[in-house]
């Protein structure tokens, strides 16, 4: 009888690979807010416009992006079998993958165009709303190509190139946003398109960073990328098979939420300056908790490519001590130190003050609870999708958001004509309601089976 070989695993490997997981969406929160700034600086019409266009191309492009970044998954679990000529034959299927989905993406245009007109929001912003949301789209392939191409390195655990790649990118970003926007150093000046172009050439200018690191001699010839360039059908349809529901599940993630923020928008402006504020806090905790996540997805995947799902338990009980202790402080800070955020977000002079603090008090009590819902649901969510799981995720998204939150907001809101702290409450009990599942069907240890990279 052959003797299993002792594999462990701890909370620093889990830590070093996800820190840099977080600065990477740390900072694309960083060049958003850079991005509605300058804006802002040029013209209001401009940021009113940006945010509902740069939304709906994120909807459109978010169940490509799932789809790409599933590759990571195979790969981490053919580099934990040494298996290198799969790793190369994996990062070709999901670019592939990108680039069909690009060229699709890019097709449907027309129809963001036509659901922007559908919304009819005032002739200028929707006017820039359709300008902005046309070139993001069209271009939005270079982002999902990224996916599949950082995949490369961070399902082998090299998550510091992406993050150095994405850093490099938004400065260019940045850069550019200031330049394009306002017409510097001999551009005229371009205002949202501005803005949107400075998003597309960065986006470029990551996929020349990686791929001139995938095709260097150091990475180019131990994986032979050059020679294994082609199409494999069984690595190529079992990327479909468990990427397309990873993918969907996202999407309906994106959209359920984009939903939920427009219809609070019809409550009242008060009702929506207090959802804006504690909107605003969410990044804190969400970009934190999801690069953990994203390290929980890579980690699960290589210990199931060793058939060790007892480590891959080892790895959630670790994302669990790391995830609970940030959520935990985040929420205790939230409900004990209210009157601190208020303070920063409603300064005295502000219109309706006493009013909007009145409004937003109760919201952010109910938000932490909603970070710790949100911390569980993307802890076990994430394991259970690096397994292998994403049909059981992609049905929990589907019938959490279209049986659950969209109709009940809805309800609450055109019905019922129910305040902003009812809506926060439902879409609370919607976050932990998909967090139950999610930690209920990892109890139930049907990832442990799954095999994604084999029959």
């Amino acid at each position: 009888m052959t003797a299993v070989k002792p594999v462990q695993t701890s909370l620093s490997e889990l830590w070093f690979l996800s820190y840099p997981l977080i600065v990477t969406m740390a900072a694309q929160v960083l060049m958003q807010f850079a991005d509605r700034m300058f804006l802002a600086w040029h013209s209001p019409t401009a940021l009113a416009a940006c945010v509902p266009g740069g939304m709906l191309a994120m909807t459109f492009a978010a169940l490509f992006m799932g789809l790409a970044s599933y590759t990571s998954v195979f790969i981490s679990q053919f580099d934990a079998k040494r298996k290198r000529a799969s790793v190369t034959l994996s990062l070709w299927q999901g670019v592939f993958l990108a680039v069909i989905s690009s060229i699709i993406l890019a097709a449907l245009t027309p129809l963001g165009q036509q659901l922007i007109r559908f919304f009819g929001h005032a002739p200028d912003v929707q006017t820039l709303e359709l300008q902005y949301f046309g070139l993001l789209n069209l271009f939005g392939g270079f982002a999902v190509i990224n996916n599949a191409l950082g995949s490369f390195f961070s399902g082998r655990g090299k998550t510091k190139i992406p993050m150095y790649a994405a850093l490099a990118g938004n400065t260019v970003n940045i850069v550019l946003d200031y330049v394009m926007i306002f017409g510097k150093l001999g551009f005229a000046p371009m205002g949202i398109k501005g803005a949107a172009w400075a998003t597309i050439i960065s986006s470029a200018f990551i996929t020349v960073i990686f791929t001139t690191l995938i095709f260097s001699t150091r990475t180019r010839q131990p994986f032979k990328i050059s020679r294994l360039a082609g199409f494999y059908k069984p690595i190529f349809t079992r990327l479909v098979r468990f990427g397309l529901p990873n993918g969907f599940g996202f999407l309906m993630d994106v959209i359920s939420f984009t939903l939920f923020t427009f219809m609070v928008g019809n409550i009242d402006t008060l009702s929506l300056q207090a959802s804006n504020i504690v909107m605003s806090m969410q990044p804190v905790v969400f970009t934190v908790i999801l690069g953990l996540g994203v390290g929980i997805q890579i980690l699960v995947s290589k210990y199931q490519g060793l058939n060790r799902p007892d480590v891959s338990a080892q790895v959630v009980q670790n994302a669990c001590k790391i995830g609970y202790t940030y959520a935990g402080g985040i929420a205790l800070l939230f409900f004990f130190g209210t009157p601190l955020f208020l303070h920063l977000f409603i300064p005295s002079g502000t219109e309706n003050a006493a009013q909007l603090a009145a409004t937003t008090w109760p919201l952010m009590k109910l938000v932490s609870f909603f970070v710790l819902g949100d911390a569980t649901y993307l802890i076990f969510g994430e394991a259970i999708r690096g397994a292998g799981d994403t049909k059981f995720f992609m049905k929990v998204m589907i019938g959490c958001a279209w049986c659950l939150l969209i109709p009940g907001t809805w309800i609450l809101v055109y019905k019922l004509h129910a305040p902003v702290v009812w809506v926060w409450g439902w879409l609370t009990f919607y976050a932990w309601l998909t967090a139950v599942f999610m930690v209920i069907r990892f109890a139930c240890g049907k990832w442990k089976t799954i095999r994604v990279t084999s029959n």
